[in-house]
């Protein structure tokens, strides 16, 4: 149902951890250079997305289409404000180089069709106040659904404030009916302070799984609904992503909170 991931040193100075490598959606890993340093790869059959933590990066991409962009970035953390993005099409080369001390997200996911590469500013992320009461959170909408820049990937970042909870009403998305599609999704934390702590939960009928969410914690959400709390105190920021055969986002709220969503604009309007 969920699948918690530790995430190990695999290349010396430039440190990528991977996660993901088996599973048929979705790929992830976290790159860590120091300035100066370079890291290439080639995308084949994937389509990839750069999505820098902290720090900034150069990057030149070549293929069907070619592109560069300097100056990528420069946000301090994922709790100083929205990402920029790059994204890499399938059967593209791909150089970038640290200009600062770098954390980025390399993000993956099959792909059989063409897209052009793309930058993605902070200032295109649409960021939406999502929820109300102990369950609302600010979403950050990087590569939305019914985005043109890629063919599956849907990509962003969810600010879940101290003692409130995010994916609330709790959601599924992992069987195809008339209102759902199947969606893989990952999602990687980061915790402020950094030695606080947030509660990821899954269930579904007959099975029920809690984890502790720590500092650099990855999640792959393979099936049930999926709802996280941050204990009181802790600000938890994660970045995450998913992927299926349509990028469609349907979804399937637990019946027995779909009342939330209708509560919400009137609590709203109280809070005013």
């Amino acid at each position: 149902m969920i699948k918690k991931y530790q995430l190990k040193t695999t290349s010396g100075h430039q440190s990528v951890l991977q996660a993901g490598e088996n599973d048929s959606w979705l790929g992830l890993e976290v790159l860590r250079l120091d300035p100066g340093e370079k890291y290439g790869g080639e995308s084949g059959e994937e389509e990839i997305a750069l999505v820098p933590f902290s720090g900034r990066f150069s990057v030149s991409i070549s293929g069907a289409s070619d592109a560069s962009w300097q100056g990528v970035g420069g946000r301090a953390d994922i709790f100083s404000g929205s990402p920029h993005a790059v994204y890499v099409p399938r059967r593209s080369k791909f150089t970038l180089t640290a200009d600062t001390k770098l954390e980025l997200v390399i993000a993956k996911a099959p792909c059989d069709g063409d897209r052009p590469p793309a930058l993605v500013k902070p200032e295109d992320v649409k960021v939406v106040s999502a929820g109300a009461a102990n369950w609302r959170r600010d979403v950050r909408l990087v590569i939305p659904p019914g985005s043109a820049i890629s063919q599956r990937m849907i990509i962003g970042e969810t600010i879940n404030p101290p003692g409130n909870w995010s994916g609330i009403p709790p959601h599924k998305h992992d069987e195809i009916t008339g209102v759902e599609n199947i969606l893989e999704e990952f999602y990687l934390y980061k915790v402020k302070p950094a030695n606080g702590y947030g509660v990821q939960l899954g269930y579904k009928e007959g099975q029920e799984e809690s984890y502790l969410i720590h500092d650099g914690d990855v999640f792959l959400l393979e099936n049930g609904y999926h709802p996280t709390v941050a204990a009181p105190g802790t600000t938890l920021g994660y970045f995450w992503v998913l992927s299926g055969d349509d990028k469609a986002y349907n979804i399937t709220t637990d019946p027995r909170f779909s009342w939330v969503s209708s509560t919400e604009s009137v609590l709203k309007e109280m809070q005013k």
